[in-house]
């Protein structure tokens, strides 16, 4: 398998005021094609470090993708850094200085001087075209490692990724797709996950190795399956026995299965399932404290399903707006389903911090439907706002659960 490296270049990056969004673009990327990441790296504008880093991923990798510096400022140093790493002289482009010119006369504007410096290439490199931005990239071979050089503005470095890099580096290497199947999962922890799928990559055919990558997404546990060798039939069969014992293992804690790319989140799983019953939902949001409206809005589905929501700031401003006799979640999800005309009811009445003669994290929840209510008693000590997600989480999920009792 061909190793690629990623090298994200910038100060706003290791100071943390920018978000290195590139690397996990061209990651994505690459995936899709077939390839993995070995490792990204990210390094300030600063010349020395610059050159150590992209000497150490060229002597190990067979393509490195570098993002950033390619500006026409004091601090956009790696055309030069790339020189000075490979022993190669600077020469000025025609090709590169007409394309930033014609940029700026393009939309009638002159081209300032400072950014001639965006022409000053590595010798013997190759450019990449941008349609998007005034800079070129560059590619250049040292030894077996091609490296592809491009801007670091985000819509023209994914450009020029898409027209010229990945092409190329696609052409030049051969991928070796993985067997991937994600599995979403919520009202599980981490470690309790864990634990059900113990064993669960043995006895597998020789020659074949399951991965199993676990990522916590508060409340959401996302599982990645990967099964490793053989020919991709051998893979995908033993992809398929491996996610149907999972499932098995975990039950109905998973709402989506999908392969390497499963975009849906719970609350979005819910109203599609409220939506395909022909179901609508209401709310009465104490303890998730308006989570539940905003969740939903999210989606379009969830748009489609919720008729309105209800939050209160305590139990007696619930009360008071819905009339309610008594204090019961149960109450409170069959009033608010009549106040908004739903099909569904759902409320959530606590608190993460202490009041009213209960203790900290105390949830309960309730979902109202017109075959009858469904009540739950939890408790999660956590702070507020996880406290409001989890609760409006955990309301969805009765809702979910009686419209499947109902189908």
């Amino acid at each position: 398998m061909p190793r690629i490296e990623i090298l994200t270049i910038g100060d706003e990056l290791i100071e943390g005021r920018l978000v290195d969004t590139n690397a996990f673009e061209l990651s994505a990327k690459l995936a899709d094609l077939g390839f993995c990441v070995a490792e990204h790296r990210s390094v300030g504008d600063d010349m020395d470090g610059m050159i150590e880093a992209l000497r150490t991923a060229a002597g190990r990798a067979d393509a490195v993708l570098v993002s950033g510096g390619l500006g026409p400022t004091s601090d956009d140093l790696t055309a030069a850094a790339a020189a000075a790493a490979f022993g190669l002289g600077i020469e000025r482009s025609s090709e590169a200085l007409e394309h930033t010119r014609r940029f700026f006369t393009e939309r009638g504007r002159e081209m300032p001087p400072t950014n001639e410096k965006q022409a000053d290439l590595p010798t013997g490199c190759t450019i990449l075209p941008n349609p998007e931005g005034t800079a070129v990239g560059f590619r250049l071979d040292v030894g077996r490692c091609r490296l592809y050089f491009m801007p670091g503005v985000p819509r023209e470095i994914r450009r020029m990724a898409d027209d010229s890099a990945l092409p190329d580096l696609a052409c030049r290497l051969t991928a070796a797709p993985q067997t991937v199947a994600t599995l979403k999962l919520f009202g599980k922890g981490e470690s309790e996950v864990a634990q059900l799928l113990d064993g669960i990559e043995l006895g597998l055919p020789e020659g074949i190795r399951l991965v199993v990558q676990y990522r916590a997404t508060f409340p959401e546990i996302h599982l990645r399956l990967v099964v490793q060798g053989g020919d991709l039939s051998a893979a995908g069969a033993v992809l398929e026995q491996v996610v149907g014992d999972a499932r098995q293992r975990l039950g109905r804690h998973v709402f989506a299965v999908g392969g390497p790319r499963l975009d849906i989140d719970f609350p979005t799983f819910a109203a599609t399932c409220l939506n395909q019953g022909g179901g609508t939902l209401a709310a009465a949001e104490i303890a998730s404290f308006g989570a539940v409206a905003r969740l939903l809005g999210a989606s379009e589905d969830g748009r489609r399903c919720l008729r309105g929501s209800l939050v209160a700031a305590d139990l007696e401003v619930l009360k008071d707006q819905l009339e309610l006799a008594g204090e019961s979640a149960e109450e409170a999800a069959e009033a608010v389903r009549r106040r908004f005309g739903a099909s569904i009811g759902i409320a959530t009445i606590g608190s993460a911090q202490e009041g009213s003669g209960t203790r900290p994290g105390a949830l309960t929840v309730a979902a109202s439907g017109p075959d009858g209510v469904v009540t739950r008693e939890l408790h999660f000590p956590i702070d507020p706002d996880r406290f409001q997600q989890l609760a409006a989480y955990a309301a969805l999920r009765l809702a979910v659960r009686m419209v499947d009792a109902g189908a």
